[in-house]
């Protein structure tokens, strides 16, 4: 971790606290900054079938309007883990959205758009402009690479590939984290399956060409 992801992370930290203790200012700062890699996270991990059904971005908004409903139970300490944190709220959205429109297919009823529903039961908008995507470590591995191809050839990496891609680059979890979050024996073996999945995803890079 460099000098400045120290400063990030910090930062970051404070404002969780900050927005903890009711100023709405330092909410709005975190969402907006973490709003483009959650979304990423989501792109991800958004099946292709429910892709057809809605957008990531309608994901990321119903996670973002849970995350201010439980911000004051989330306990700080690392910017990954804040990361992590919003993550597995997507995942829950991601599941609910995917019982939803499973539920409606059983039902033989026409598909309608998941509703994306604040707690006073209507449609929310969250009250900022997200902020601008930035770079992450995977477009340096895969420098010249077209990132929304890149993505999507993430998406079809077989899950646990496409975890340690996720957990390494996309919350920025440290070696140790990344062991902890997706159960390897130790650092060293995070490190190996990471290289594993650059490798098989380079190689579906290559086959996509």
């Amino acid at each position: 971790m460099t000098d400045q992801d120290d400063i990030d992370c910090t930062r970051s930290i404070e404002l969780v606290r900050r927005a903890q203790d009711g100023e709405e200012a330092a909410l709005n700062t975190l969402l907006q900054r973490y709003y483009e890699p959650v979304r990423r996270i989501v792109r991800l991990r958004l099946s292709r079938q429910l892709r057809t059904h809605m957008e990531s971005v309608d994901i990321v908004q119903e996670t973002l309007t849970a995350a201010v409903r439980a911000f004051d139970r989330f306990e700080v300490r690392t910017e990954s883990s804040l990361i992590n944190w919003l993550s597995a709220i997507a995942e829950n959205q991601i599941r609910a959205a995917a019982d939803y429109h499973g539920a409606q297919k059983r039902d033989g009823k026409r598909n309608v758009p998941f509703p994306v529903i604040s707690e006073g039961g209507s449609s929310t908008s969250l009250g900022f402009d997200p902020a601008a995507s930035g770079p992450l470590p995977i477009d340096a591995a895969m420098q010249g690479e077209d990132i929304d191809a890149v993505e999507t050839a993430i998406a079809e990496l077989r899950n646990d590939y496409r975890e340690v891609i996720i957990q390494r680059d996309y919350t920025g979890a440290s070696w140790s984290e990344v062991a902890d979050a997706l159960d390897y024996p130790s650092s060293d073996a995070a490190r190996m399956a990471y290289g594993r999945a650059i490798v098989a995803l380079s190689e579906l890079m290559r086959k996509g060409k």
